[in-house]
């Protein structure tokens, strides 16, 4: 076979693979344009005589399920049968019967409802299951940085440095509470209570939902004994494993007193929180080891009284 010959075969083998590659896309952008009807009953009732004679020329039968259809039913940018006016869903249910052109066209509509309902229920469910993680999950990282920052500020910083970082929390968070307080006060929600407690004021004429969050007092106090759990959490686990030396932590201890007496609780509440950590963390005898600690750390009081808990 000479070159010239070879080379009209080659040209020819990549020519019909490009027909054959264009055919192919060709074939996957040929989607079927649905009826998308304006906002308008006239337009609803032609957009129900396009799905209904689509059905009956298709011969879909009462409780089949077409999933074309369902997903043009929700789109918000199709028919979004659930979300527009009464007359528009009437509109578009007379229009069906008209394409169907058999009297079993409601009980061909109806189970593609449902199933569209369904399907929201459960989009519904999954997006307030991401909110509740995204909430859980921003609350208790911000949180954990809130405390970092405040046991350094316990262990080496003053008493003005964890005013002025209680301070300048207090009055972000502030104006959050006051606002959400405001809102509150207005007439129109509904309450849902959930089994722990919290509870979430709801609105849906105004598409609005408020959490009942804590006050300031009770957050600020609440990042305080936060702070100690951690610091006994850290300070058992530490401890155990030799990773600090005693009159380090003996220091530490003493060191915390002031910033035990500045919250709710006071001084023997806060070491109940430390201990109850520190002893579940340190393990065997860990009750008697910090007892040990409070004399030496100048609370010698309280190392032989129990200590009092809220």
């Amino acid at each position: 076979m000479n070159y010239f010959l070879k080379r009209k075969i080659v040209w020819g083998l990549v020519l019909l693979c490009v027909c054959l590659l264009s055919s192919c896309a060709g074939t996957r952008a040929s989607k079927i344009i649905f009826f998308r009807p304006e906002k308008t009953a006239a337009s609803y009732e032609e957009a129900g005589k396009w799905w209904g004679n689509r059905h009956w020329t298709s011969q879909l039968k009462p409780g089949a399920i077409d999933v074309e259809f369902v997903s043009e039913l929700i789109d918000s940018n199709a028919i979004n049968f659930f979300w527009v006016h009464s007359d528009l869903k009437d509109a578009f249910k007379k229009g069906y019967r008209f394409g169907y052109q058999d009297r079993t066209a409601d009980l061909v509509l109806g189970p593609n409802l449902s199933e569209a309902a369904a399907q929201i229920g459960k989009t519904t469910s999954q997006k307030f299951v991401a909110v509740i993680n995204v909430f859980e999950s921003e609350w208790a990282s911000t949180l954990s940085r809130a405390i970092d920052v405040f046991i350094t500020l316990i262990s080496e910083g003053s008493q003005a440095d964890r005013e002025n970082f209680i301070g300048r929390f207090v009055a972000v968070y502030t104006a959050k509470y006051n606002e959400t307080q405001d809102k509150l006060r207005s007439a129109g929600f509904v309450t849902q209570v959930s089994e722990g407690g919290t509870t979430l004021f709801i609105d849906a004429r105004k598409t609005l939902a408020v959490l009942n969050i804590p006050s300031p007092s009770i957050l600020k106090a609440e990042i305080y004994q936060q702070t100690f759990r951690v610091m006994g959490d850290e300070w058992g686990r530490r401890y155990s494993h030799n990773l600090i030396k005693r009159d380090e932590l003996v220091d530490l201890l003493r060191r915390s007193k002031t910033a035990l007496q500045e919250v709710t609780g006071g001084l023997s509440s806060n070491l109940g929180i430390i201990k109850d950590a520190f002893v579940i963390s340190y393990g065997t005898d860990g009750d008697n080891v910090f007892s040990q600690l409070l004399k030496e750390a100048g609370f010698p009081e309280l190392a032989t009284a129990p200590i009092k808990r809220k």
